[in-house]
């Protein structure tokens, strides 16, 4: 796959998420924002990024010379309905700029890096984005602290991140929270 090809299946994978925020899987985003911070902060440790949020160009890390074109960067969210989620809009450029890197022929990554960006999909493929305000993640019926994200590189990994597993986190958390199965909002 070319560069190029890479970004049109990363613009694909988020033309294809209904960015309708829903509450009803608050807990397992929440989960999968955890592993996505666990890998960002690993990565940030091999590649010395010096972000001081989560939410960073890790593509510009590694190799900045690697760069999708701006015009084709604002075609893609132009055609994206994040439900203005300014958060959503600032972080889908550095998914795009990662997916034509990882094609990049000749690009090696160290083997004990996982794709830093999955877990981050996976959440929005789950419904919808989130927002960022006061230091937190905003999820809905659950947020994040984004502070201390560096010291997440040593959690353990997502056990599984499987539909099934993740809905089971939601029932479990909705019922520990409310006492009750959440419906969408």
């Amino acid at each position: 796959m070319t560069p190029d090809e890479a970004v049109a299946a990363m613009a694909e994978r988020l033309s294809a998420v209904n960015w309708e925020r829903r509450g009803d899987r608050a807990w397992s985003k929440a989960v999968l924002l955890k592993e996505y911070f666990r890998r960002a902060a690993q990565w940030a440790a091999v590649y010395d990024c010096d972000s001081p949020t989560p939410f960073f160009d890790l593509a510009h890390c590694v190799d900045a010379t690697v760069r999708v074109d701006q015009g084709i960067i604002d075609d893609i969210l132009a055609r994206l309905d994040t439900r203005g989620s300014r958060s959503v809009k600032r972080i889908l450029p550095f998914m795009l700029h990662w997916a034509a890197l990882r094609a990049q022929p000749g690009i090696k990554f160290p083997p004990q890096l996982e794709d830093p960006f999955e877990p981050l999909i996976l959440l929005f493929e789950r419904g919808g984005g989130f927002h960022t305000e006061t230091g937190e993640v905003d999820l809905e019926w659950k947020s994040v602290r984004m502070a201390g994200w560096r010291q997440r590189a040593a959690d353990p990994p997502i056990a599984d991140s499987a539909p099934e597993a993740l809905d089971e986190v939601d029932r479990a958390g909705s019922i520990a929270q409310f006492g009750y199965v959440v419906e969408p909002l």
